[in-house]
């Protein structure tokens, strides 16, 4: 018989009993139908409770996590324990300290073995950690070693390519040099990592001044995509110098994928305010991005965009790409940042409430629980807004049993601050207290 609960202590330890009878007798769905539907009562209680205007929050995210976690953590039936995940959530809400592995202090690098067969690649490490009045030995030793494998491949597996490292430290005769040994290399079968190696070399021919010449030289990189993200910084620093620029041809402007590698290099050289793109490249990028075909890819190459260009031309501009190309958790994310980055400008508090509309679709919380993202949004949106959002995606977790709760409350780093934001020290208190009531009910 399924028992009658009342009273709220009366209630929990009528439920604990409910809970031990099924794990002992996991057939019986009279007893799982029983907790659910309280929980899911409770929870929708809570809910209204967090939206009424003026009542105090706390107690109700407290009860709606409880509740959520309850109804997802009793699935299987048999007592539960918590996890690596539930115990390392409750520490950083208490604010308990959580071990971490100390970093291992630094040491002195040791000789390196001309003998070691990776003897390159330990010159190049030991480049990076050289002061700068001695690197440029370094690499001198670093080329020359290269130089003697240039027939001979060998792959560490665990580097980008021969010079990869050593490219950013070179000056323009050292990298003369390594060019040269590339072209020896071509002849023996270094795959990718070749492309890697002449990728690094022509990138920071472009930034020593040689653009022409590096772009000209771009062809011989063999990996399409390698090619496309070194064009893309190669074009970054003709645009930074100042030098003439038309927008790219071929297959790096017109291959959708490719399109968004050499966004991704050219926005790793073109970074405001230090280094901003002309208004004209701006439009061109931006509207090429918005002319890919596959929505996933188009809205991963708006992204590319909008975090490192955000700041440069008019924020309508940005937004109605967002808004009308974007999708997914992408468009949000944009849209939140958007918003939050020019927090100061007209429309800014209406882009915050499109991002939170959409982020309370069951898209949009199938997405995510976008705490942490309101919680950067802070500026432009209002602790009710971001309680709504609270409501939804957990009031979402409470009848949906595919909604991955536990994991993403794990990845929420910010979900204390959230908390507290929305609720005081209170609903971070609640929300230790959600954790361990789930947890000692369901033991």
């Amino acid at each position: 018989m399924v028992m009658s609960v009342t009273g709220d202590a009366d209630e929990m330890a009528a439920l604990r009993e409910q809970w031990r009878c099924l794990c002992q007798r996991p057939e019986r769905d009279e007893l799982a139908t029983a907790i659910v539907e309280w929980f899911r009562r409770d929870v929708a209680a809570a809910r209204a409770a967090l939206l009424t205007a003026g009542s105090e929050p706390a107690p109700a995210m407290g009860r709606m996590l409880r509740g959520a976690l309850v109804l997802q953590w009793m699935r299987e039936r048999r007592p539960y324990r918590p996890g690596a995940h539930a115990i390392e959530l409750r520490r950083r809400l208490a604010g308990d300290a959580i071990e971490v592995d100390e970093a291992p202090a630094d040491e002195e690098p040791g000789s390196i073995d001309p003998g070691d067969p990776f003897f390159a690649w330990r010159l190049s490490e030991l480049a990076e950690a050289s002061a700068p009045e001695g690197r440029a030995a370094v690499i001198d030793r670093a080329i020359e070693a290269f130089a003697a494998i240039a027939l001979a491949p060998i792959d560490p597996g665990n580097d980008p390519g021969p010079f990869a490292r050593l490219a950013p430290w070179m000056d323009e005769a050292q990298l003369r040099r390594a060019i040269a040994v590339s072209e020896r290399m071509a002849t023996a079968d270094w795959r990718h990592q070749l492309s890697h190696a002449r990728a690094c070399l022509f990138v920071r021919l472009a930034a020593l001044g040689r653009v022409d010449e590096a772009e000209r030289l771009l062809p011989a990189i063999a990996d399409a995509v390698v090619r496309a993200d070194a064009h893309g910084q190669v074009f970054g620093h003709r645009v930074a110098r100042g030098e003439g620029w038309s927008l790219p041809a071929g297959d790096t402007w017109s291959d959708d994928s490719l399109f968004l590698r050499f966004i991704v290099g050219l926005t790793q050289v073109l970074e405001p305010p230090e280094a901003a793109p002309p208004e004209a490249l701006l439009r061109g990028c931006l509207d090429r991005a918005c002319a890919v075909q596959e929505s996933l890819l188009r809205s991963a190459a708006l992204q590319v965009l909008v975090d490192c260009w955000h700041a440069v031309g008019p924020l309508e501009l940005w937004a109605s790409r967002v808004r009308e190309r974007a999708s997914g958790r992408e468009q949000i994310e944009m849209l939140l940042l958007l918003a939050t980055q020019r927090a100061t400008e007209r429309e800014a508090r209406a882009i915050a409430r499109l991002a939170l509309e959409r982020a309370t679709t069951p898209e949009g919380l199938r997405e995510g629980l976008w705490f942490d993202e309101l919680w950067a949004a802070r500026e432009v949106v209002a602790a009710a807004e971001a309680a709504a959002v609270f409501a939804a995606a957990i009031g979402r977790a409470a009848t949906d049993p595919r909604a991955p709760l536990l994991p993403r409350l794990h990845q929420s780093y910010d979900l204390a601050e959230f908390l507290r934001w929305v609720g005081g020290d209170a609903a971070v208190a609640a929300g230790v207290r959600a954790l361990d009531e789930a947890a000692a009910l369901l033991a």
